[in-house]
């Protein structure tokens, strides 16, 4: 029995949409729900990583998901049952590879393989999973815009503990391996407690970056999803700002500055649908400094939550119409070259046809012309 191309699947069922949520307490089946594609309902699969398992086929089976039941499911949606089905589109909500062993990079590279399209593209996310690639991104628009239209922190890379040998000066901030959110992120004042790092990082075979440690008052968050932009800053008395629970966050406007840097950062690797510009502010130096670039899997404030979901709903719904409209277009633009080329053909075997016979009957009077020259005594 042939098997169904992904193409068929995406004419004759509904839309499979795998959403990969980090925050189980959000339902993107309520954002979703009635949403429908060139007339067909889009149908929800919400998941961690952890509860996914991808085999792709490649065209001829196309990129089948199986996501077994979830602990606490939504009311009232498939999250109480196992499932499996084939992937039309993803929206990844969640790092593929985070703190404690949690590596879901292969189910990643599943998706690679078999060219699902995503929000954002995966590969952005492949180059979002380690900070230097990130850190390289912002080098890049740093010299397009320059230094001073472009203020990223000074960052020192080392591909382990030996190369620690000249470092910014103290006190600085040093990061070890490819977590978020502040883990394996040291602030370090002395000698000794640069020596004290190195023979812990001895242990791993972590990279490490190193930063001069900025005095702050604030770190601010400038956020694009699609077309909308948010700023929010942030004070705190801890020098990690995202940790503790005596932060305090209100809104900040987003400056044409800012709106020029966000800008910037969502052209990188393909285009970042969803991501976020972190910065400090020094109080020293009255100045703002550029931190890092985040991608989709950023932290939604909770008074604009449901809103920012609508967002991304609706960047899904524009890329699917890019990618099977025009998809559908394309088909549509080669079977009319094929119908002209079919045509063409035609025309060619007739005219072939023709000389054929053309050459047929000149062969044949040829030959009646001989036998009456050697009738008559020609030859």
């Amino acid at each position: 029995q042939k098997m169904e191309t992904v193409e068929d699947t995406v004419r004759s069922n509904p839309i499979q949409v795998l959403v990969v949520e980090c925050q189980s307490n959000l339902n993107w089946y309520e954002i979703f729900k009635g949403a429908t594609f060139q007339g067909k309902p889009v149908a929800i699969e919400q998941a961690e990583w952890d509860d996914i398992s991808i085999t792709s086929w490649g065209r001829s089976g196309g990129t089948v998901v199986t996501i077994r039941q979830q602990k606490n499911p939504h009311p009232n949606t498939p999250q109480n049952t196992q499932r499996t089905f084939k992937i039309d589109f993803a929206l990844i909500r969640s790092v593929s590879r985070g703190i404690h062993m949690q590596d879901s990079r292969n189910l990643l590279y599943g998706l690679l393989h078999g060219n699902v399209p995503s929000v954002n593209s995966l590969e952005s996310l492949l180059m979002a999973l380690d900070r230097p690639i990130m850190f390289g991104g912002l080098r890049k628009i740093q010299e397009k815009l320059g230094v001073k239209n472009f203020p990223l922190i000074d960052q020192t890379y080392y591909t382990n503990h030996r190369c620690m040998v000249v470092t910014p000066d103290l006190p600085m901030v040093a990061k070890v391996g490819h977590a978020h959110a502040g883990y394996g992120k040291v602030k370090l004042k002395t000698a000794e407690e640069v020596a004290d790092f190195k023979s812990l990082v001895a242990l791993h075979g972590d990279y490490i970056t190193a930063e001069p440690f900025v005095k702050w008052d604030f770190d601010m968050r400038i956020q694009k999803i699609g077309n909308h932009y948010r700023g929010f800053k942030r004070t705190s008395p801890n020098w990690k700002g995202n940790t503790g629970n005596a932060s305090v966050l209100e809104d900040m406007e987003v400056t044409p500055q800012y709106k020029l840097w966000i800008d910037e950062c969502s052209q990188l690797y393909g285009g970042l649908d969803i991501c976020a510009l972190d910065l400090l502010h020094s109080t020293e130096e009255n100045k703002d400094y550029i931190l890092e670039l985040n991608d989709t899997a950023i932290g939604l404030v909770h008074k604009y939550e449901h809103e920012d979901m609508m967002f991304m709903r609706d960047i899904v719904m524009m890329r699917l119409e890019e990618h099977y409209g025009q998809k559908k277009v394309e088909e549509t633009r080669d079977v009319d070259e094929l119908k002209q080329s079919v045509s063409l053909l035609k025309i060619e075997l007739e005219r072939e046809r023709n000389e054929k016979e053309k050459l047929k009957q000149e062969i044949a009077t040829l030959k009646e012309e001989g036998k009456k020259k050697k009738k008559l005594g020609i030859f």
